[in-house]
Parts: C-alpha cells; sequence; structure tokens
C-alpha cells in the first residue's frame, strides 16, 4: 500500500467511528439547545428575575403601563415543549440528585418548559418542597405569571399558602388586571373561597391582606412607583397591614437602581410614613455601599422635609466606624431636625460601640438642645446594657418634655428587661413624675401577662 494513503486512511476510519458512536448514543432529537452547563435566557429561574426585566427604571416604566414583564414572555415564547415523561424524569431528578447545579438545571427547564397545560403535572413535582423553599415560590410566580387568575384560585383547595406567589407573578406580567381582581374580591359573597373561609375559618380580611402582600410584592418587581402609590392608598384607607408592605416596592427600587438614584427616588416621594422609611433604607443602603457619596447627597438634602432620615442613616453608619468624625460633621449641618437625628443616631451607634468614650464625649459638651438630643441617643441605647447608668444620664436632660420623653422611653425599655429593677430606681430616684412610674408599671404588668 502507497504510505501516503496510509494516514488519510486512519482518518477516514476515525470520522466513521465517530459519525457512528454520535448517531447510536446521541440523536439530533435528543441533542440540547446548549451544553449541559449553560442556562439559556429562558432556564433562568425566576431568583435571577431582574435579568429577565431589563436593567435600570426604564423597563420597569414600560412594564408598569402594561407590557408585561419579560417573565411572562419567556415563560410563555420560544420554549422546549416537554412530554409528560420528561416533566416527570426532571421531577425525579429534582427529587433524586444530590446535586445542588443539577437539582436547579432540573428546576429552571422545568419552569422554561412551563405552560398553563402543564402546569399541575409540573407542580406534582415540586409539591413535597416546603412550602417557604424558592422552588416552591417561584414555580407558584412563574404559574401566576402565564395563569392569572386560574393559578391565583388553585390554592384555594390546598393547604400550602401558594395564592400569594401566583398573584406576585400575575401583577409582575399584567399589573392592571391583577390590581382589578384584587379590588373586585368580595369573598364573603364568593362561594369559590369557601374552603378557606367556612371550612377553614379564616377571616376574610386576614386572607385579603395575606393576598395583598402578593400583589404588592409582584408590582414591586415591575414597577416600585406603582407598587409605592397602592401601598399609599390602602394606608390612607387605615388598613395598618400595609405598614408592612411597604418594604417590598423600596427593596425593589434598591436592587434595581444605583445607590444615588435610589436615595433620589425616596426623597422625591410624597411626605408621610412611606417616605420616611424610603429615606431611611436608601441612604443606609447607600452609606454602606459608597459614604463618601452618600455625605455628599445627605448634606445636599439636609434642608429639605424629610432629610432628617437621611441624615440620620448616614450618620449612624458613619459613626460604627469613626463617632467622632461622624459628629464633626452632623454639626456642621444647618440647626434644625436633620442635625438633631445626626447626632442621636451617632451618639446611638457610639453607646453600642464604646459606651465609656461615649459618656466621656458627653460630659465634655456644653449644656444644650444638641447635647440633650445626645444624651437621648445615647440613653435609648444604653439601656440594654447598664439600665441604671441610661437613666441617670436621661435624668440629666435639662428640657423637662424631653426629660420626661425619655425617661418614660428607657423606663420602657427597662421594665422589659428587668421589672422589677425598673420599678425600684423609679420608687427610690427622687423628683420622678408619676407618669413615669405608671408607664414603667404598666409594661412591667404586661411582661407579667405575657
Amino acid at each position: 500500500m502507497n504510505r501516503n494513503l496510509f494516514p488519510h486512511i486512519i482518518w477516514i476510519l476515525v470520522a466513521s467511528i465517530s459519525f457512528f458512536v454520535g448517531y447510536k448514543f446521541f440523536p439530533a432529537g435528543d441533542v440540547p439547545s446548549a451544553g449541559p452547563g449553560v442556562l439559556e435566557e429562558g432556564d433562568l429561574s425566576l431568583a435571577d428575575s431582574n435579568s429577565l426585566k431589563g436593567e435600570g427604571k426604564e423597563a420597569s416604566r414600560k412594564q408598569g403601563k402594561g407590557e408585561g414583564s419579560e417573565i411572562g414572555r419567556v415563560v410563555s415564547s420560544e420554549k422546549k415543549m416537554l412530554s409528560n415523561f420528561e416533566i416527570e424524569s426532571l421531577g425525579q431528578k429534582l427529587k433524586d440528585s444530590t446535586s445542588p447545579i443539577d437539582k436547579r438545571l432540573a428546576f429552571s427547564q422545568l419552569l422554561q418548559g412551563l405552560t398553563v397545560e402543564n402546569a399541575l403535572l409540573i407542580r406534582d413535582q415540586i409539591k413535597d418542597f416546603d412550602s417557604g423553599s424558592p422552588e416552591f415560590k417561584e414555580f407558584h410566580y412563574a404559574w401566576g405569571a402565564i395563569g392569572g387568575t386560574d393559578a391565583v384560585m388553585f390554592g384555594v383547595d390546598t393547604v400550602e399558602p401558594d395564592m400569594s406567589p401566583a398573584l406576585s407573578g400575575w401583577a409582575s406580567s399584567d399589573p392592571q388586571k391583577a390590581i382589578a381582581w384584587f379590588e373586585g374580591l368580595d369573598m364573603e359573597n364568593d362561594s369559590s373561597f369557601d374552603p378557606l373561609l367556612k371550612d377553614r375559618k379564616m377571616k376574610a380580611e386576614d386572607l385579603r391582606n395575606h393576598l395583598m402582600g402578593g400583589l404588592v410584592q409582584g408590582l414591586a418587581d415591575t414597577d416600585p412607583d406603582l407598587a409605592i402609590g397602592f401601598v399609599q392608598d390602602v394606608l390612607d384607607s387605615g388598613n395598618k397591614a400595609a405598614h408592612g408592605m411597604m418594604h417590598a416596592p423600596i427593596s425593589a427600587m434598591i436592587r434595581s437602581s444605583s445607590p444615588l438614584e435610589a436615595a433620589q427616588w425616596a426623597s422625591q416621594l410624597d411626605e408621610g410614613i412611606v417616605r420616611d422609611q424610603a429615606m431611611s433604607r436608601t441612604a443606609d443602603h447607600f452609606a454602606r455601599k459608597d459614604l463618601e457619596a452618600a455625605k455628599e447627597w445627605a448634606k445636599s438634602v439636609s434642608s429639605n422635609d424629610g432629610a432628617e432620615r437621611a441624615i440620620g442613616s448616614v450618620t449612624r453608619n458613619w459613626a460604627s466606624r469613626d463617632p467622632e468624625a461622624a459628629l464633626d460633621w452632623v454639626s456642621g449641618l444647618p440647626e434644625g431636625k436633620a442635625q438633631h437625628s445626626g447626632t442621636w443616631a451617632a451618639l446611638n451607634g457610639w453607646a453600642g460601640k464604646d459606651p465609656s468614650a461615649a459618656s466621656d464625649y458627653l460630659a465634655n459638651m456644653p449644656d444644650s438642645e444638641m447635647r440633650n438630643t445626645a444624651i437621648f441617643g445615647f440613653s435609648d441605647r444604653l439601656v440594654w446594657e447598664n439600665p441604671r447608668a441610661a437613666m441617670t444620664w436621661a435624668n440629666s436632660i435639662t428640657s423637662d418634655e424631653m426629660r420626661n420623653d425619655v425617661l418614660t422611653r428607657v423606663g420602657k425599655s427597662w421594665a422589659r428587661k428587668d421589672p422589677k429593677a425598673a420599678s425600684e430606681w423609679a420608687d427610690s430616684t427622687p423628683g420622678i413624675p408619676s407618669t413615669i412610674q405608671s408607664e414603667i408599671d404598666n409594661a412591667r404588668s404586661q411582661q407579667r401577662k405575657n
């Protein structure tokens, strides 16, 4: 045989064998669209939903206007249709695999193939997961995004709390329809809710608040401004449950914006408790990410309404590192609520870090409103380590009104910790107003009941 032909023959044999092996073990229909370690866009779980929705507030604004969330579009379009056998196989892998990566990939593939038709079968694959697990919540979120009312109302007949995450998903993909459905609920006169209200004896108000929490979370995921407006309306109606729901849109804005953008957004909200919470949290986040930039921004708004929340959060963060520098900075701010808030926060933080050094600083401060505020912040923190010293400091405040307020507040804290000692101190300290003694006694009585 011609030696020059030998290498070519060898390569032809290798290619033929490779083709046969590939055809035998990897037929065309079984080849995945991406490698086993690569997640396509549709494979992303809802835990990574921010990447599906696009960056910045512009994407949120579009979704809030009814254009729908990216989750809904990814789940419902360009997906690989799963057979029942494939769903059950993925479900088995989800249950049996000891690899967290393999389990996550299997779950992501189930979500990618989710449709309104196969939702119940896919739910069977995650039904054994704890109702607080990411898999349980994310499945119902995804189902709600494509199934709307049907996905939410499925939860009426289950013992798990799956209605709330399903409503979150629906609100993220079609906020206006989800809001309209929620606001049109008349549970007491709708027999669909009998399994919950009559059989399980749930209160309609509690169920409504539970659902509202899910609704607000979904609105926050797609449009924090829409969610904030909804929460504000609920607060204005007198429903105190909304107090715990305002954090979802604030958190969403912090996640989706730069620290400066989030802080500016908070400062532009309408006056009230929502703005106060948003200012505190965004300023604290800003200070943790970039203290110098946060200081500059906080100082620029220090004369604005509500600025005390921002100043307090920035100063508290700074004081945990360098309390004296933080106090020097605060002293240069315009006199008013913001300056007092910063002073309170600095001494409150310093008391937890080094109470001895903080007390020395207080002892050298001249008598002033600023010193009274500083003592307030110091005593409010010191009471948990040295309540007697905290009460002594509080009693040194020169403003009668503030002294009584601080003594009452600190005394209540002491009474929760050691009611007998707090009551004995009040009895043995001359000049303590009877109203403060009563507050301490009330706190002591309440603790006995508990």
